[in-house]
């Protein structure tokens, strides 16, 4: 997982963030990857800020559409090529 982006500390020590640290976090917070105090301040931000909510909603229809694609199918010839040569590159250890 990539390094998190520090949050700014607000005035009254309450945890903020900006728009740019939201897009930075969006995928951690979809993936409820966030520490705690991290998606609290996630979560008040999109209760102020309506351009995250869509940006959010548009990462997650996103995310719905490729989940809906079939899944690419290696042909079996091709699929041996790459073993051959991962083989070759990759030479199991011989035991005493």
């Amino acid at each position: 997982m990539a390094e998190l982006p520090a949050p700014r500390p607000a005035a009254d020590d309450v945890l903020a963030i900006a728009c740019q640290e939201f897009v930075e976090l969006v995928t951690e917070h979809l993936e409820g990857a966030l520490p705690e105090d991290v998606e609290r301040a996630v979560v008040e931000h999109l209760e102020l800020c309506d351009p995250c909510v869509v940006y959010l909603e548009q990462v997650r229809s996103t995310a719905r559409a490729l989940h809906a694609l079939p899944s690419p199918v290696l042909p079996p010839a091709a699929r041996e090529r790459l073993l051959d040569v991962f083989t070759a590159l990759h030479p199991p250890e011989r035991r005493a």
